[in-house]
Formats: structure tokens, C-alpha cells, sequence
């Protein structure tokens, strides 16, 4: 009987163990993962914290339980701590025992995901900073917040967790400010972008960009304040979201090929460029379909993808999986923030010949009651006038999937001209009579 070895059982490894059992029902597949919880949404964790979502287990989408009742070994607080690849085993400890074993495996998936980059000048014993990565990170911090004495919350990164992470403690009441390196809240997104929402919360969030965090200052073993470069600020919390790195530090020495930042990189298929060795999920690649290359672009839905990709790959159904645009969506308070492939700030370091469009236009017709604009930016190869990127910014839900029209068009590379003649739907409640994504790609010269 082959023996399939998952490493991590969140969306990636998950995915791939429950696709992999539908393929085959003999091959024997053991997950083995550091945590007590498997198979969760992640990105609802601001939500629960919230209590926008009201348990924990409405994030589960499986239980151990359940994925065992399909035959699949899940061990839960169990670490692999090193892999020998010439004899084709794991090295597995038992987090609550300590006891050491060497399992063999066939075939072996590391989906270890990533975890949260902590900056040296955070103090690990202080009890009031945290970072959001994990489902017990959610519960903690549920619980943490709910304290009405925590009355001002420093949020360090104001990128998409940090962001969301506003909105959550504003539901909670808190008074909160974030603090970002860059000159600009969501720095993946370009300036110009990001300051329509960051101008509209002015009165309700301290938003400091450009500056640098120096130090927490502690008392009592608790931080008590947030010095920068520029200022100093108080606060009764902090939390940390500078970004992440994968989860692959225990197999540095393995000699797989990997991303400066520790990613794994993987082919079409998912295996790594050691044979039988595959890679999914947060801690691995998957090629830019606009720049052609790898690249390490953390996201729920690419994780699912890689999982059923690598399972067909495992049970010998040879499958590719294409490749990302990056495309993402954020809600920030009453704002929605989207974007999919290249921004005009990646374009340029690309050195791509571009051309943008900056448009606002109504979500539906100006006469239905409730019109709200939406801002859109498209970015397109000067000379082609293939659409390269674009980003939405507004306060309707319908940009979400305006947005996916424009990843359907890049993925399939379409002009702008293209994009402006596409049969859209039409009705006074839903669009205009050119829906604001023709409305911007009209506008391209």
C-alpha cells in the first residue's frame, strides 16, 4: 500500500487529502499537523474576533473527527521536525508526549503554510501584543478583546490583515491607530488608490504612514507605548502585522529549491525538484501568469488550488495548475478594496511599456436610489492595449466581482477594447447602461 505523507492540515494540505481519498481509496494518507485544528477559514478570524461570526466552529470545515471517519490518519499535535529524504521518512514529535518517531512515506506534501514575521523589537514576555495567523490566535485574541479596560489598540502594518483588523476592533469599540513603514496604507496597492480609503477614515482611525517602529516600551510586563521614528503613542494593545514568511525553516537543509524569503518553488504539478516531494498552500510557489515566474503570494483560494492540484498529481493523474494574478479583495469598514494582476508600481519595476486609466463611475444608475461611485484604475500594455492590472476601490460589494470580470480578462488577455464591447447585464438596480468596468476600459487610449 502507498503511503502519502501530508505535512500541514490546513486549506492546502486539506485539500489535497480530501481530493485524494475521492481519487483513491487504498492509497493510506496520514496528516500530521503541530496545531489542535484543521481545515479552518483563516480569513474569517477578524470576523469571529469580532463576533461578527459567532463560534469557532463555524470556521471549521472539517473536524478531525470527520476527516478520520474517510480514512485519513490526522494527527493533531504532532510537528515534523525534519525530513530524510534518502530514506524517505519524517521525523515526527509528539508535542504533548515529547516521544520522537520515524514515519515512512512514499510520496510526501508539505503544506506547512506561514506564520507571522515577528520584528526584534517586540518583547516576548509581554501579555498584551499579538499576531493573527492561527485559529488559537483567533480565540486569544476573542477573548483579549472583549476586556473593556483595552480601550487603545495600536495596530503595527497596514496591510490587508491589518486593515481588517481595524474594522474589528472598531466593532468592539476600541479607539485604534496603525502604523506603516510604507507612505501609504495597503502598500501592495498603488497611492493614489489606497488614499481614498485612508482620507475617508481620518475621523475614525489614526492612520501614521511612513513611519518607522523603534520600540515598545513596557511596564509591568505590558506594553504601555509605541515609539517610532517620528512620535511616540500610547496604548493598553498592540498588534502585529508586518507580514509572513513560509513555515519551511525544517527543511532549509533538504535542498529544495526555494524563494529568497524560504517559499518553496514547485512546477505546474506541484512536485518540488526533489521527485515524490511536493509543496502546497502558503509555504509554496505558483507562476505569475503575467510575469512568468514564481512567486510566493499568500492566499486561501490559491491554497485550495495547489491542494486538488497536487492530489490528482499524487494518485498519477497528471494535472497542471496555470498559475495567479494575485487577485484579492479586502473589506475595510464600509469600503471595498480589489485588485488583480499588476499594479502600475510593478509594472514600472518590470520596466513594461504601460499606459493607465483612472476613472469614477456609478455602481448602477444614477436614478435607482442608493448610486454609490467606484473608482477604478486600469493599467494595459501601451502598445497591445492587453489589460495588465487593475483595482477597484468603493463602497459597494459589487466590486468584488466587477473585479473578477477584469482577472477573467487578463487571465484570457483581452484588450481593453475587448473588455468594453463584453455583453454585460444591465438593470437600474445592478449597473449602468455601460457598467463601470466597460466605463474605465472605454476610457483606455
Amino acid at each position: 500500500m502507498e503511503h502519502v505523507v501530508i505535512i500541514g492540515g490546513i486549506a492546502g494540505g486539506m485539500s489535497a487529502a480530501s481530493k485524494l481519498r475521492r481519487l483513491d481509496q487504498t492509497v493510506k494518507i496520514s496528516v500530521f499537523e503541530k496545531d489542535e485544528h484543521v481545515s479552518y477559514g483563516a480569513c474569517g478570524l477578524p470576523y469571529y474576533i469580532s463576533g461578527v461570526t459567532k463560534s469557532h466552529k463555524d470556521l471549521l470545515s472539517r473536524t478531525v473527527e470527520e476527516f478520520e471517519e474517510r480514512d485519513i490518519e490526522v494527527h493533531i499535535h504532532h510537528e515534523v521536525t525534519n525530513v530524510d529524504h534518502s530514506n524517505q521518512k519524517v521525523k515526527v514529535k509528539n508535542l504533548k508526549s515529547g516521544e520522537e518517531t520515524y514515519v515512512h512515506y512514499d510520496k510526501l506534501l508539505i503544506a506547512t503554510g506561514a506564520k507571522p514575521i515577528v520584528p526584534p523589537f517586540i518583547p516576548e514576555e509581554a501579555s498584551n501584543v499579538h499576531t493573527l495567523k492561527t485559529l488559537n490566535d483567533g480565540i486569544e485574541m476573542r477573548k483579549y478583546y472583549q476586556d473593556e479596560n483595552i480601550k487603545k489598540v495600536g495596530i503595527i502594518g497596514g496591510g490587508y490583515i491589518g486593515m481588517e483588523l481595524v474594522e474589528t476592533m472598531i466593532e468592539l469599540g476600541k479607539e485604534v491607530f496603525v502604523i506603516e513603514l510604507q507612505n501609504q496604507i495597503l502598500p501592495n496597492y498603488d497611492e493614489e488608490m489606497a488614499n481614498i480609503i485612508s482620507e475617508s477614515l481620518i475621523d475614525r482611525v489614526g492612520i501614521r504612514t511612513g513611519e518607522e517602529v523603534k520600540e515598545l516600551r513596557m511596564e509591568e510586563g505590558k506594553v504601555t507605548s509605541i515609539v517610532t521614528d517620528k512620535n511616540s503613542y500610547d496604548v493598553d494593545a498592540v498588534i502585529v502585522n508586518i507580514g509572513i514568511k513560509p513555515n519551511t525553516e525544517f527543511v532549509k537543509e533538504l535542498g529544495l529549491d526555494m524563494l529568497e524569503n524560504g517559499a518553496i518553488i514547485v512546477d505546474s504539478q506541484q512536485e518540488t525538484n526533489i521527485k515524490s516531494i511536493y509543496a502546497a498552500g502558503d509555504c509554496a510557489t505558483s507562476n505569475h501568469l503575467l510575469l512568468n515566474r514564481p512567486v510566493n503570494i499568500a492566499l486561501g483560494t490559491t491554497a485550495n488550488k495547489h491542494g486538488r492540484v497536487a492530489a490528482d498529481n499524487l494518485a498519477g493523474i497528471p494535472t497542471k495548475f496555470d498559475g495567479i494574478l494575485g487577485t484579492n479583495v479586502v473589506k475595510i469598514l464600509e469600503w471595498t478594496a480589489a485588485m488583480t494582476g499588476l499594479s502600475e508600481k510593478q509594472a514600472q519595476q518590470e520596466n513594461v511599456n504601460i499606459e493607465k486609466v483612472i476613472i469614477e463611475a456609478n455602481n448602477h444608475a444614477s436614478y435607482y436610489p442608493g448610486a454609490e461611485s467606484i473608482h477604478i484604475k486600469l493599467v494595459y500594455e501601451k502598445d497591445s492595449q492587453k489589460l495588465l492590472g487593475a483595482q477597484l476601490v468603493g463602497k459597494d460589494e459589487s466590486i468584488a466581482k466587477r473585479l473578477d470580470v477584469y482577472a477573467t480578462a487578463i487571465t484570457c488577455g483581452m484588450t481593453t477594447k475587448q473588455i468594453a464591447m463584453l455583453d454585460l447585464c444591465y438593470a437600474p438596480p445592478f449597473a449602468t447602461v455601460w457598467d463601470a468596468v466597460q466605463v474605465a476600459a472605454n476610457a483606455a487610449k
